[in-house]
């Protein structure tokens, strides 16, 4: 992959989800991505384009962290959950859980939290819950949570909907064959 560092002269994709994540900024980022891709590939692209859309992201990281400053979530947020408080809707994830998968398992971080009790593994891929989670992994004893904690669990794969239908029509057959006997 070519080099995004904006000392090497070239594009790159910023990690808004790491300091607080937007739509806007996630689309841009998107969009810058792609530019980049193109320009690797040989492609003529719009060098204003690209510019404009680094600043999109400038503007929204900037405005994320303003937003984290002036309205922090409170010392002790925690402390207000009761053991059957849902944290990650979308896998049904409770507070009980992810503290059990913390406490009992010995989860450290979030990522391991998220392989353990499942929170950020839905349909959102944690951009609901993912938060929430880095913060009760680091609870009592454990260190406060930096913009590094948030990383594994801003990492999202790309997903779409697959039907059993289509499952039970695709030929995984290695040789490309049906894989029927006979």
């Amino acid at each position: 992959m070519a080099d995004r560092r904006p000392g090497a002269g070239r594009w790159f994709p910023l990690t808004a989800s790491q300091e607080g994540e937007s739509c806007a900024a996630a689309v841009a980022e998107g969009e810058l991505a792609a530019l980049s891709v193109a320009r690797d590939a040989g492609k003529t692209i719009e060098r204003a384009r690209a510019k404009t859309l680094q600043t999109r992201i400038h503007r929204s990281v900037a405005f994320a962290r303003a937003m984290h400053r002036a309205h922090p979530v409170p010392e002790h947020w925690h402390e207000w959950l009761t053991e059957d408080t849902t944290v990650c809707r979308c896998e049904e994830v409770s507070y009980g859980e992810i503290c059990r998968a913390r406490d009992q398992l010995d989860a450290k971080d979030a990522r391991t939290i998220k392989l353990l009790a499942r929170p950020g593994m839905g349909w959102c891929q944690g951009r609901i819950c993912g938060f929430a989670t880095a913060k009760i992994a680091a609870v009592p004893g454990r260190h406060p949570v930096a913009a590094k904690d948030l990383v594994p669990v801003g990492k999202r794969s790309l997903a779409s909907p697959v039907t059993l239908a289509d499952l039970a029509d695709a030929d995984l057959s290695p040789d490309g064959a049906d894989g029927a006997d006979g």
